[in-house]
């Protein structure tokens, strides 16, 4: 292998070590909150129960599995959509370096 391929190498691993932005998210299916799951949180965290908020329709409140709630808001209740959630109190999970 040239040094050349070898210093591509190194360049490619070390972007691969910037994972993202930490999200917790949740799949609505006509009104349904089906599935959840987080990306790049640990430890990760799971949607225990959802409600929709009776004062304000398009606002879906989550119950995580660590016992933290999150919301997201505008959420359609027709169709299949990836909703982000947003902590309704700051996250050590969402905080980054």
């Amino acid at each position: 292998m040239s040094a050349e391929a070898g210093s591509s190498m190194q360049e490619i691993e070390e972007e691969e070590e910037v994972l993202g932005t930490p999200s917790f998210e949740v799949l609505v299916r006509d009104g349904e909150p089906i599935v959840s799951g987080t990306y790049f949180m640990a430890p990760p965290i799971y949607m225990r129960k959802a409600e929709w908020d009776a004062a304000d329709p398009g606002r879906l409140t989550v119950l995580a599995s660590d016992g933290t709630a999150w919301f997201a808001t505008d959420v359609p209740k027709e169709g299949r959509v990836n909703v982000v959630l947003e902590p309704v109190e700051p996250h050590p999970s969402m905080e980054l370096p």
